[in-house]
């Protein structure tokens, strides 16, 4: 071997291992850029929790939260003494009386412009929608121009067009008023009523980030299937003498269609958000895991110290959001908000896809309240509207406002509604019990 051979092999060995650092070097800045810069991502959700340690028994931590919850049940008999007006550092004064006034639509006014108007970053309705019936009626009764199949989410619904060149969802009937949807709280179909039911609780209570919903019932043979897109009308058929169809989603498929009475069928038309705003979905940093497996807020009674430091949440507006949604979650029982959407230019964050709600009126899964009892802030908004509602008071509004929906009367049970009663009690008590923990200022937030 000559020496020109020996320098030849020494620098050919230097230039792979220049070679070699520069690739691992470019992999490490992609990670860096691109793997960290969203905080859902899965190293984030991973955050070691400080000073709690990394090995643990499930079981023991579990206890944890179980105390709290624990905690919030017994303590609910002492609600009354302790929310007095006093409590409040601002006087709120909820008129809901207001909610049912519907003024005369002006001369020549388009219903689909006033309510595309209505939104902005803070609501989709606002708290004094005068209009707001006529709106829903022409939800209601609009000509359905064109029907399609729907792409948004998992569950069957159709994409409508109606007259006026308005966007609209369908959410077809599945269960029967007096049917309870047992198993997993995340469990069965969507509740076109509890989508219904929703709506007005949200008005209820201020949260008012919820797309108008109406309930309505068409005749799939002459309202739907004549304007309906191939793909859609594929996947009609008869069972029974009854008109069916099973569209195209995830788990949509001809043995498990939704069947018309007859041709009638009944479901929830949710009006479409204007296209001028940008919807940002953004995954729940308490969601479920939808298996045997706990997640990290199940374990960690201080989950929350670690969200807040998510960069997201360094204004604690967006954090206080979710704190709101648990709250309305919680109260019409829904636990499958595993992503939550806002508008792109940092608006509020919407109560869209409510579907999972009313499904046991027998059951309150109090987990869902843990962005409120984990993290124990809160708007002092809500905390005085829902001690306002008490005594019953929720259920006998929620009655007034769900008798506007005269074509699919009743839309709640009597057991739903009194599952509304005894749930909002359980909100106050974990907000209770927060304020004998960490004070009532550092709970009750003002904004």
């Amino acid at each position: 071997m000559t020496i020109l051979d020996k320098v030849r092999r020494k620098y050919r060995f230097v230039f792979l291992c220049l070679i070699l650092f520069g690739v691992s070097n470019v992999y490490l800045i992609h990670v860096l850029i691109f793997e960290s810069s969203n905080d859902f991502k899965k190293e984030e959700l991973k955050t070691k929790i400080p000073y709690l340690k990394t090995s643990f028994d499930p079981l023991q931590a579990t206890d944890v939260t179980n105390v709290t919850l624990r905690r919030i049940s017994d303590a609910s008999e002492g609600v009354s003494s302790f929310f007095t007006p006093s409590i409040f550092s601002t006087h709120y004064a909820r008129n809901f009386s207001s909610l049912l006034i519907s003024d005369t639509l002006p001369r020549g006014s388009d219903v689909w412009e006033i309510a595309s108007r209505w939104v902005t970053g803070e609501h989709i309705v606002p708290g004094n929608a005068r209009w707001l019936s006529h709106v829903q009626n022409a939800l209601r009764n609009s000509a359905v121009i064109s029907a399609d199949v729907s792409t948004k989410g998992t569950q069957l619904k159709l994409a409508l067009i109606l007259e006026g060149g308005q966007k609209a969802l369908f959410k077809p009937k599945w269960y029967d008023r007096d049917q309870v949807v047992v198993g997993h709280v995340y469990g069965g179909k969507d509740r076109h009523n509890g989508e219904i039911a929703a709506f007005y609780l949200a008005r209820l209570l201020g949260l008012n980030r919820v797309p108008i919903v109406v309930g309505r019932k068409f005749n799939l043979d002459t309202q739907i299937l004549p304007v309906s897109t191939t793909t859609l009308s594929q996947t009609f058929f008869k069972k029974n003498n009854n008109t069916c169809f099973y569209g195209v989603c995830m788990y949509c498929k001809l043995e498990d269609g939704v069947c018309a009475d007859g041709h009638t069928l009944e479901g929830a038309v949710v009006l479409w958000l204007p296209n001028r705003f940008r919807l940002v979905k953004q995954r729940h940093p308490w969601q479920r895991t939808y298996s045997s497996a706990l997640a990290k807020w199940q374990i960690y009674s201080n989950y929350c110290s670690v969200v807040k430091k998510w960069k997201m949440f360094q204004s604690e507006s967006q954090l206080l959001d979710l704190v709101e949604t648990s709250i309305f979650d919680f109260l019409i029982d829904n636990g499958d908000r595993h992503h939550y959407e806002r508008f792109a230019d940092s608006g509020k964050v919407l109560l869209i896809d409510n579907g999972k709600s009313f499904g046991n009126p027998d059951v309150d899964h109090m987990d869902i309240l843990a962005p409120l009892f984990q993290c124990c802030r809160v708007r002092e908004g809500i905390v005085s509207s829902l001690t306002e509602l008490r005594g019953g008071e929720l259920s006998r509004w929620m009655k007034k406002l769900l008798k506007s929906e005269y074509s699919i009367q009743p839309v709640l049970s009597d057991r739903h509604l009194e599952a509304l009663d005894r749930r909002l009690e359980l909100v106050l008590s974990a907000v209770m019990v927060c304020a004998q923990d960490y004070g009532v200022r550092n709970v009750l937030v003002v904004d």
